[in-house]
């Protein structure tokens, strides 16, 4: 009798946001899993950017030059996190291996959290658009800065994981 695999809440979610996120188990998954997970992230990152350009069009004339100084932070945070995940190698074959032994928990746990953090970045930005960027603060945006850095870690964190 064949064995069904059980999904995770976690699993569950992603998959109901990310259009075929399967899974990292069994392992015939877990390539593609991957590559639609770096697409998604990537696809979420060129909407913080638009964001980041709109916000610069709407207040060019009127917001105060620190920050727009600290929008061009973001822009660049933004550009280092994407490099980050680019540049990153595909799921080594060692990790297939452990896949089994329990380290999917720990990659489903560091995508939700990825996942989590992008909306939350991508959140403030487009309050700050709806806005068109009146009243920004330099605050408001280096909140932004700490998120994106924050994704940057949990981002080289699954790489390390990924890469074994």
């Amino acid at each position: 009798m064949a064995r069904t695999k059980q999904i995770t809440l976690k699993e569950s979610y992603l998959s109901e946001m990310i259009p075929g996120y399967r899974g990292y188990s069994p392992v015939d998954l877990a390539h593609k899993t991957d590559q639609v997970f770096a697409e998604e992230v990537l696809s979420r990152l060129s909407e913080t950017t638009a964001f980041v350009r709109r916000i610069e069009r709407a207040g060019s004339d009127w917001l105060d030059p620190e920050a727009s100084a600290t929008l061009d932070s973001v822009a660049e945070s933004v550009e280092s996190v994407s490099a980050c995940l680019s540049d990153a190698r595909t799921i080594n074959a060692a990790v297939l291996d452990d896949i089994e032994s329990g380290r999917v928990e720990e990659i489903v746990d560091l995508d939700t959290e990825i996942l989590d953090k992008l909306g939350n970045i991508n959140q403030a930005l487009s309050m700050l658009d709806l806005e068109g960027g009146v009243g920004t603060t330099p605050d408001e945006l280096e909140a932004v800065v700490e998120l994106l850095d924050d994704l940057g870690d949990s981002l080289r964190q699954r790489v390390l994981l990924l890469e074994g």
